[in-house]
């Protein structure tokens, strides 16, 4: 069984763009990925704008992306990112905002 995972970032007008993740999302493999290989609001962004991510490369943190995977959810507030993790059966949520990344597990 996958463990599912929400990766966001926050932008400056307070949304949340946000996508799913499939494969690997517990904080000892995503979480240290995140904070390892991307470390700016560029690098999170680039990683946020490709869409939704099948896993990320244990070595690089490089996205696999699915081929029909959807475009990142734009969310207007905290709940609505915490309702749409759950709507896709995340266990843990990620948010880049003001240059850290941190975590909360569902």
């Amino acid at each position: 069984m996958s463990t599912r995972a929400t990766i966001a970032v926050r932008s400056p007008d307070r949304t949340y763009a946000a996508v799913y993740l499939h494969f690997d999302g517990y904080p000892e493999h995503t979480g240290a990925l995140l904070m390892a290989n991307y470390q700016t609001t560029e690098e999170a962004e680039t990683l946020i704008d490709g869409g939704d991510i099948r896993c990320l490369d244990a070595e690089m943190g490089e996205a696999e992306r699915f081929a029909d995977g959807d475009p990142p959810a734009i969310l207007p507030t905290h709940d609505s990112l915490l309702d749409f993790a759950r709507n896709c059966g995340a266990r843990f949520v990620y948010v880049f905002d003001d240059g850290a990344w941190s975590y909360k597990e569902l």
